[in-house]
């Protein structure tokens, strides 16, 4: 609904009514409210998924501004104006606050409390503002604002003397930052001795960059008019270097000089008199319903214009992190693949399996009645199966099985640590890549629990080839009685078939692994047909191949999970300013 004043409606935009073919690119409130809203939520993303405490940290005071004082403001610029006291230690807000007040209602003195918290003081009916949807009302929720009810001020208005933002506790420097996000209006005090300190003149650029209204005071000045002249002279100066002259709460920033001692003990504060512009200031405020009505649109018109300033720094940070995540993945992906190509050429051509593995099956097979079946043909079957039963040694299958399949995982691990420990050489040279490592020393080599669930893996994929070996001679039928020679056996061969077949292997290579390869492939054939044999070791191999490539996933995948949020790729920066700038009512550049 839109705000009204009296009997006189606001209308639906916070500029001056116009003709509808007049508005341009102004808001409404609902659509100033939805790209505020769209703002405070990519804010929120960014909370959630920036890498280090501090870039958090900033997003999260800019989340609440726009949350917490835009979004009110701009749905009601009627309710109270937020006056908020900053300053440095014992510059003397608090004494500025009470004589305010009338009355000693915040504690003043040179050395603060660690614990304090800002003191409100709000008229009665202002006080609804601290608990609805309004400026202060995240503060006040947080259960981070003394609330000072005085039914004898005006309403209007609601004064609230922050702590210090240098103090030495870090929770009220960040309150003091959010009361200023949050202010209508600032009134900055100082003193001779601290007006030229940088802490300040940081704050002050803030106060700048937000366009925030300002009143100025210099307390403890020298009573000699030509020191106190020249002290004025100097702040001035100070003032517009900064760009701050033209940012007074009703024209050029007015610098209020308030004398050495001037104090009164009954309201532990300034005395009246010493301050008459700041108290005329507020009187005129509280008195002119349109007065304050200009200062909260003036206020929220110059914090829309500063968002794409202050929302591009936290943008260009995600972009820089996002460049240098995609450096870190490539370096990833890079080592990875190049191990699992590694790994591939070594299963094409045996050269991971030992030599006195392939020895031992071969002379088996030489040995053995495997032999004969092959040369004497499948015409020749029946005859040949009492032979088979003859007392033989043993065949070594499970023996050559466990061994291929630990020969296997052993140049799993021994690549997978290759490519974890050049990631992380690499890595290590990046900030981010670096904060990433120091959360998981694991990750210069491969994962601890791989090579037994690897092992686990390939025993479940030799109990699908032994199925489909059974399968596959009972389809056969005539051809079925050779699986006589023992499921273990051609179980075993059709392993070693996966893993080393002659097409992979050249030069050097040519010798034990060729001869195992050629027994293997015959022996399968004679019994399955040469078309069957080669889709069942196409199809075997590919189920392996998804086990391992799983395998080097996983690995892979715990350096993504250590990099954390930022890993994912995301376009959070173009969010950020597309936010902005339609709440700043400005088309992205």
């Amino acid at each position: 609904m839109p705000a009204t004043q009296g009997s006189q409606p606001v209308g639906a935009s916070l500029i001056t009514a116009e003709p509808k073919d007049q508005l341009g690119e102004a808001h409404t409130v609902a659509g100033l409210s939805e790209a505020l809203s769209d703002l405070a939520t990519a804010l929120a993303r960014r909370v959630e998924t920036a890498p280090d405490p501090d870039r958090a940290a900033r997003a999260e005071q800019l989340r609440r501004h726009v949350a917490e004082y835009l979004a009110p403001r701009a749905a009601d610029l009627s309710a109270p104006l937020v006056v908020v006291l900053l300053g440095s230690t014992g510059v003397g807000k608090s004494s500025l606050f009470n004589a305010i007040a009338g009355a000693p209602l915040s504690e003043s003195g040179l050395i603060r409390p660690t614990t304090r918290r800002p003191v409100a003081l709000v008229h009665p009916t202002d006080s609804p503002s601290l608990r609805e949807d309004r400026p202060l009302a995240g503060i006040s929720e947080r259960d981070q604002l003394d609330v000072r009810i005085d039914p004898a001020i005006a309403p209007g208005l609601m004064i609230v003397d922050a702590p210090d933002f240098d103090s030495v506790e870090r929770s009220n420097r960040e309150l003091a930052l959010e009361l200023l996000e949050a202010a209508d209006l600032v009134i900055f005090v100082t003193t001779v001795t601290r007006y030229a300190d940088q802490v300040p003149w940081d704050i002050l650029a803030r106060a700048r960059q937000r366009g925030v209204p300002l009143l100025a005071v210099i307390n403890r000045m020298p009573t000699d008019t030509t020191d106190e002249a020249a002290v004025m002279a100097d702040y001035r100066a100070l003032i517009e270097r900064g760009e701050l002259d033209r940012q007074g709460a009703f024209g050029d920033l007015e610098v209020v000089s308030v004398p050495e001692g001037a104090t009164d003990p009954a309201v532990d504060g300034l005395r009246r008199e010493a301050v008459g512009p700041i108290l005329e200031a507020i009187e005129r405020l509280r008195q002119d319903d349109d007065e304050r009505r200009s200062m909260a649109r003036r206020s929220l018109d110059t914090a829309l214009a500063g968002l794409p300033e202050a929302v591009e720094r936290i943008a260009a940070e995600v972009e820089r992190e996002q460049q240098a995540a995609a450096s870190l993945r490539a370096a990833l992906e890079s080592s990875y693949r190049a191990a699992r190509n590694e790994l591939n050429r070594e299963i094409e051509t045996g050269t991971f399996l030992r030599t006195e593995v392939l020895r031992q099956w071969l002379d088996y097979v030489n040995a053995g009645p495997v032999t004969r079946y092959i040369s004497e043909g499948v015409g020749r079957v029946a005859a040949s199966l009492r032979n088979l039963i003859r007392p033989t040694p043993p065949p070594p299958a499970p023996e050559v099985r466990e061994a291929a399949f630990a020969d296997l995982v052993t140049s799993v691990v021994r690549h997978t640590d290759t490519a974890a420990s050049k990631t992380a050489a690499i890595w290590v040279d990046d900030s981010h890549g670096a904060t990433a490592l120091a959360k998981d020393a694991g990750l210069w080599g491969s994962s601890s629990g791989m090579a037994p669930e690897l092992k686990e893996q390939l025993g479940e994929w030799m109990e699908v080839i032994g199925d489909e070996i059974q399968v596959m001679g009972a389809q056969l039928k005539g051809r079925a009685q050779a699986a006589s020679i023992g499921l273990n056996v051609l179980g075993t061969s059709a392993i070693l078939a996966v893993f080393i077949h002659t097409g992979g292997l050249t030069g050097a290579e040519i010798g034990i692994g060729a001869a195992t390869a050629v027994l293997n492939q015959k022996l399968l054939e004679a019994i399955f047909g040469e078309a069957n044999v080669a889709a069942f070791v196409e199809q075997a191999r590919a189920r392996l191949d998804r086990i391992l490539n799983a395998v080097f996933t996983a690995e892979q995948q715990r350096f993504i999970s250590a990099l954390g949020p930022m890993a994912q790729p995301t376009d959070l920066a173009s969010d950020l300013r597309r936010a902005a700038h339609a709440a700043a009512r400005m088309e992205p550049q």
